[in-house]
């Protein structure tokens, strides 16, 4: 997939996605040992909870939105209001003001505006791309999305003892030049209205009665609901990563010398998630040539089988060359499994209601961390051995819950050849 061959529009938001990636990466994961410092532990880890919750009603409420005013002004929208809402953050975090409840309301405010136009951004990946083209388009964004990631922890890592507010206002620097190239250059890609029918009104759409409903549709769809629980499980394991894994190879790694290094529990951490998003960034594109051959079906079991399996060797096993090869397992699957679980979401989002099921579909992500805070409290009951077999059984699962998917998807592709 060549980048100058896809949609204007898409293109300007791909590269839009990346800096509000990387921005986010920097801020958001500094926030909690922000308010710590300044609230406590206790209260900054129900302060981010609120935030999430906020930001979930606010990614139901944009997915409508964008369905009946078009993609262009939820975006835009949203990403004025990153800008303005980083911008806060600095000003209240500055040695003028210093007030965390400033920050804390702006930061708030940052989430939810960011969720309200995620609805939007994925639609208009639907949009404007054919279903042939998509694997490779998600493909590009899933390897955008891990570069964004790696390079904003390592700034953010780097800067933020001593520059927490020259970061926030930089920041609100750069996410405001992303807001007016937006205002100038994107341009709205939604399918046209049938003809005849009025216009929305925004009362109508925003009315809390008709919000459920358009909600409750979305659940009744059977092979979509399916896609959302498999996807739910496969956050929910890869999510232990940073959970059951590493309060586990914490307590358990011994310390010890390995290639010059000498490393425990929290070092081989870093490294292993290090290792994961390197091969992310450098076998993105390769993978997509790789398995272009491969059906989608093989695609999808053998990199949910890569995916548990490594996975499974990470919650049970203390040898370090086992899970950095554990890793290099579930890297492949992930690129295996991800291009076409998306493209899979795109059959069966309908045309007219697309950035609605989109926002129902992001809710496996809230799905997902519950999953993995169960999972880690589960880890005080059940051996590791327990907890290895927890994470097969659910990746079985999802194949379980794909296998109807899966089989319309290939009906789909068959139709169209």
């Amino acid at each position: 997939m060549h980048f100058r061959a896809l949609h204007p529009a898409l293109r300007l938001r791909i590269a839009v996605g990346f800096v509000e990636r990387f921005l986010n990466t920097i801020i958001t994961p500094l926030m909690a040992i922000y308010l710590a410092a300044e609230v406590g532990a206790a209260l900054a880890g129900l302060l981010i909870l609120v935030a999430v919750g906020i930001s979930v009603l606010a990614s139901l409420l944009g997915g409508p939105v964008a369905d009946a005013f078009g993609r262009r002004r939820p975006l835009v929208a949203g990403t004025g209001g990153v800008a303005l809402s980083f911008g806060g953050m600095a000003l209240f975090s500055s040695p003028w003001i210093h007030s965390a409840a400033g920050v804390y309301l702006c930061y708030v405010l940052n989430t939810s505006l960011g969720s309200f136009a995620l609805p939007a951004n994925e639609a208009m990946i639907v949009d404007t791309t054919s279903s042939e083209e998509r694997k490779g388009v998600y493909t590009l964004q899933y390897w955008s999305v891990n570069v964004a990631l790696a390079a904003g922890a390592v700034v953010g890592g780097f800067l933020y003892a001593d520059f927490f507010a020259a970061m926030l206002a930089a920041a609100a620097a750069i996410a405001g030049a992303a807001a007016l190239v937006s205002l100038r250059l994107l341009t709205e890609t939604a399918p046209p209205r049938p003809a005849g029918e009025p216009p929305p009104v925004p009362r109508e759409v925003l009315r809390p009665r008709r919000l459920v409903a358009g909600y409750a549709q979305v659940l009744r769809d059977s092979l979509f609901v399916r896609l959302v629980l498999g996807m739910t499980l496969w956050l929910g394991i890869e999510l232990q990563m940073t959970g059951y894994v590493a309060v586990r190879l914490a307590e358990e790694l011994r310390p010890q010398d390995f290639w010059g290094l000498h490393l425990d529990g929290y070092r081989l951490l870093g490294i292993l998630r290090a290792e994961n998003t390197i091969l992310i960034v450098v076998l993105a594109f390769f993978s997509e040539r790789l398995l272009r051959e491969l059906p989608d079906s093989r695609r999808a079991y053998w990199g949910i089988a890569l995916f548990g399996t490594g996975m499974a060797a990470l919650g049970v096993s203390n040898s370090v060359v086992l899970l950095i090869l554990s890793v290099a397992a579930l890297t492949v699957g992930e690129l295996m499994h991800i291009p076409v679980m998306q493209a899979m979401l795109a059959d069966l989002v309908p045309e007219q209601a697309r950035t609605t099921y989109l926002a129902v579909f992001k809710m496996s992500i809230q799905g997902g961390l519950i999953i993995a805070s169960v999972g880690l409290s589960a880890s005080a009951l059940l051996p590791p051995w327990g907890m290895a077999a927890s994470f097969a059984v659910m990746a079985a699962l999802i194949v379980v819950c794909y296998r109807p998917v899966i089989a319309r998807h290939l009906q789909l592709a068959a139709a169209e050849a």
